[in-house]
Order: structure tokens, then C-alpha cells, then sequence
């Protein structure tokens, strides 16, 4: 894939970005579900190696929705002001990821606790997480990718803001699998 060079194409690629941030996250979602759902077959997944998925999964959702609250959201609605409800939904459902991700940390650094229930309620967490997340992903991309791909954000010309990014940029203990340019 070339790298966009003229300032028109470089801004398009900010909404495409998000989009392809959004793929990956779906895709971490879905091998962190994998992972319960092998522990609780009786695979090879143990306890213990779901809370380190889980924290590398958990870091990176959060920088994006923390990024586009900080960032992109007010540059959009400054812009389109059209928008600002959706930003506010948008912002809303952050703030309900956000607490189910404080529920899944909480029962996840609970497992191997000998409660055989617990699992499931991880199980259970994900499977809401996933619904909401591919309601709130679709909901996203429909409505504010043009914007972005039209947005003129200047600061934004020599490197994408950290929430377009797939993997963390200040973190060295997340596994080379995790990171993506």
C-alpha cells in the first residue's frame, strides 16, 4: 500500500485508519473470547494467561476511546457541528465500554480463586462487550468516517494521533503478536 502524500490524501486516510483500528480491535476481542471460551472447554487457555490478554486488549481500547474523546470528537464537532449528538452518543457508549472493561479487570484478577462460576462471568462480560462494541464500531464508521476523511486537523499532517494507532506507542511489555503499525 503507498503512503498518502498530499495533504488531501493524508486526511482521507484518517477515517480509513479508524476503520482498520476498529478490524484490529474486533479482532483481539475476538482471540480474547477464543481464549474463554478454551479455558472453559478444558483447552489449553489457563486463568492466568486471560488477565494479560485481557490488560494488553483492555490498554488499547481504552487509548482509542480516551484519544477520540480528546481529540478527534472535539475536532469533529468544532468542524460539524452537525455532529455533536452523535459525538455525544458516542462519547456515552465510551463511558459503558469503559465500565465493563472495570468489571471484566475485576473478575478476571479474581480467577483461578477456585470459583467455577467465574469463567462464565467473563464469558459473559465479553459477549456483551462484543455486542456493544460492534453496535457502537458500526454505528461509528457510518457516521463520522466522511467527517474524519474531510476533517482538517494540520497538527495531524506528520503523524496520526495515538486512537488511530493499533498498537500502543509507549509500552514495550506488550507482545510483538499485539503490535501493529
Amino acid at each position: 500500500m503507498e503512503t498518502p502524500t498530499t495533504p488531501d490524501e493524508r486526511l482521507k486516510a484518517f477515517g480509513n485508519q479508524l476503520i482498520n483500528v476498529h478490524a484490529w480491535l474486533r479482532e483481539e476481542l475476538a482471540n480474547l473470547r477464543d481464549d474463554v471460551d478454551a479455558h472453559l472447554a478444558g483447552g489449553s487457555a489457563r486463568p492466568r494467561e486471560l488477565p494479560a490478554h485481557c490488560l494488553a486488549f483492555c490498554s488499547a481500547l481504552e487509548r482509542h476511546h480516551t484519544g477520540e474523546d480528546a481529540a478527534a470528537f472535539p475536532a469533529l464537532a468544532e468542524q460539524f457541528p452537525a455532529l455533536r449528538p452523535v459525538l455525544q452518543e458516542l462519547t456515552r457508549d465510551h463511558q459503558i465500554v469503559s465500565d465493563i472493561l472495570r468489571r471484566l479487570q475485576n473478575l478476571l484478577d479474581g480467577l483461578g480463586n477456585n470459583d467455577a462460576a467465574q469463567p462464565r462471568h467473563v464469558q459473559a462480560e465479553l459477549d456483551g462487550l462484543a455486542a456493544l462494541l460492534e453496535s457502537h464500531f458500526t454505528y461509528e464508521e457510518r457516521k463520522i468516517v466522511a467527517a474524519l476523511n474531510a476533517l482538517a486537523a494540520p497538527d495531524w499532517d506528520d503523524a496520526p494521533p495515538a486512537f488511530l494507532l493499533t498498537a500502543p506507542v509507549e509500552q514495550d511489555n506488550v507482545s510483538d503478536n499485539a503490535r501493529h503499525p
